[in-house]
């Protein structure tokens, strides 16, 4: 799909089946002070109830009672508005007993009380270290937890670089932590989760109006992945739930310029997740359907 690319042996990554619908958020209490949008239309009103809930960039991690969790933005659907106003709290859902593939099922992962500690809800990345699990969200706010339920403030990561949509990956005995800088994407890393290298911008798109959103990293059989999902700001029929995400491979995690273009998915703020028996699966935020919905992921 790329062109001038001097990697051979890359693998495209494909969603092979249908999208599962495992968590609809339910209707639940506005907990945050009232705030309007920016044009005024929509108010997100304090202590009112919402029946519909949106979603948008997600986590996953596994307890230790090998049950999975997923984190992320939520705030009330409301008909219209399709900016980010009323968002702040982090969703909490966790799955049926099982491994992941078998918690692929429709609307099984149960609503959990909302968290607004720190900046976990805003793009939060989960990270276990040692015994204890750790949120990070925009602004590099720390929330840690001993269970994934009790969340405790810990300020912010002392780190330079981006401050928007936060991914954590741990590869080769270091933490690498990706963010979105202006409208490319910039990473980071540490030995020790405390001290941190010199942010380096890793990629850029080549028009000024595509907005990189939710970042992803993975390494797969020697090559480097990163997805990201654009909101083209020159676009007015879309917003920040675009569900419109690309894939690239490099050798290295630190450049993807001119890297080549695996894939194109129709899919928001997607996560990858591999299973405990090594299947791999994407993630998606609301599309096609409202909450966090699954797929299989192959790599051909």
């Amino acid at each position: 799909m790329g062109t001038g690319n001097s990697i051979h042996n890359y693998r495209i990554p494909r969603v092979t089946g249908r999208w599962v619908n495992i968590y609809k958020p339910q209707a639940d209490v506005y907990s945050l002070p009232t705030v309007s949008s920016p044009d005024g239309n929509t108010t997100y009103t304090q202590g009112v109830t919402y029946p519909d809930w949106r979603t948008n960039d997600h986590t996953f991690i596994k307890d230790d009672s090998n049950r999975w969790h997923c984190f992320g933005i939520t705030r009330p659907w409301v008909p219209g508005d399709n900016g980010h106003s009323g968002e702040g709290l982090c969703f909490h859902a966790f799955a049926p007993e099982g491994t992941f593939a078998q918690a692929v099922t429709f609307q099984s992962w149960r609503d959990m009380p909302k968290i607004s500690v720190g900046d976990c809800g805003w793009a939060p990345s989960a990270v276990r270290i040692g015994q204890e699990y750790s949120l990070v969200g925009s602004h590099l706010g720390l929330a840690t937890s001993a269970d994934l339920y009790k969340w405790t403030d810990k300020g912010r990561l002392n780190a330079k670089g981006g401050d928007r949509d936060p991914y954590i990956t741990f590869w080769d005995g270091t933490y690498y932590l990706l963010r979105c800088d202006g409208n490319g994407i910039n990473l980071i890393m540490s030995k020790d989760f405390i001290n941190w290298s010199d942010p380096v911008v890793i990629y850029k798109p080549a028009k000024e109006s595509y907005q990189t959103e939710s970042p992803v990293l993975v390494h797969y059989d020697g090559l480097f992945y990163l997805f990201w999902t654009l909101w083209d700001m020159a676009d007015k029929t879309t917003s920040g739930y675009c569900p419109r995400s690309y894939a690239y491979c490099s050798e290295s995690p630190l450049d993807f310029h001119g890297k080549p273009l695996v894939a194109e998915f129709t899919v928001h703020a997607p996560e990858i997740i591999q299973d405990e028996n090594g299947q791999w699966f994407m993630s998606t935020a609301d599309y096609p359907h409202r909450g966090v919905s699954i797929a299989p992921l192959a790599w051909e």
